[in-house]
C-alpha cells in the first residue's frame, strides 16, 4: 500500500524543470521549442518508480552541454526490511537536441547503500555499482516537461557468511 501511495503522490509532483540561456520559445512554427545547442541547461527532476516492486522517489541534477549531460542522482528505494539508497553519477548522451522529445542513453557509477529498517543486529551495507540504460524527456513548454527512464543496476555483494561474492543485478523503471 505504500508502494502506491508514494507512486501517487509523486506522479502528482513528477515536473523536469529546465531552465535555458537565452528565448527557447519562438513565434515561429519552424524555430524548435528547446535547442540545446544554445548554451549550458541545468534541469531539477523529482521522480517516483519501483524496482523490483518496491517505491522509489529520488532526485537528479543535470547540466545538459548540447547532447552530453551530467546527472547527479540521489534515490531511496523502501524495502520491507531494509532500504536502499543509490547515490550515482551519470553521464548521459542525448540523441536528439532540438524540439520537445529527447531521448538520451546513460551510463553512470555510484554507492548503494543498504539501510536496515527493523531487523536486529543487521548492520548498513555500501557497495559500488554501476548502471545504464536509457529514456527520453518530453516538455510541454521550454521550462516544464516529464521524464520517462529505464535503467539497468549492477553491483558486486560479498556474502561473509558463505566467503562468497554475489553478482545482484536489478532493474529500475522511474517517472
Amino acid at each position: 500500500m505504500l508502494f502506491y501511495k508514494s507512486l501517487i503522490i509523486c506522479a502528482l509532483l513528477v515536473v523536469t524543470l529546465h531552465g535555458q540561456e537565452g528565448d527557447a520559445l519562438s513565434k515561429e512554427a519552424e524555430t524548435p521549442l528547446i535547442n540545446l545547442s544554445q548554451g549550458v541547461n541545468f534541469e531539477i527532476s523529482p521522480h517516483t518508480g519501483a524496482m523490483g516492486g518496491s517505491a522509489i522517489m529520488g532526485l537528479r541534477l543535470s547540466m545538459n552541454y548540447s547532447t552530453l549531460n551530467m546527472e547527479a542522482s540521489v534515490e531511496q528505494v523502501f524495502g520491507n526490511t531494509a532500504n536502499l539508497y543509490p547515490f550515482f553519477f551519470n553521464l548521459t548522451m542525448n540523441l536528439s537536441t532540438l524540439g520537445r522529445l529527447f531521448p538520451y542513453g546513460t551510463v553512470g557509477i555510484g554507492l548503494l547503500v543498504t539501510v536496515p529498517t527493523d531487523a536486529v543486529g543487521s548492520e548498513t551495507v555500501s557497495n559500488m555499482g554501476v548502471n545504464f540504460g536509457g529514456g527520453m524527456r518530453l516538455y510541454f513548454t521550454p521550462t516544464v516537461g516529464i521524464r520517462l527512464e529505464g535503467k539497468q543496476y549492477v553491483t558486486n555483494v560479498t556474502n561473509a557468511l558463505d566467503s562468497r561474492d554475489e553478482l545482484v543485478i536489478f532493474q529500475e523503471f522511474s517517472l
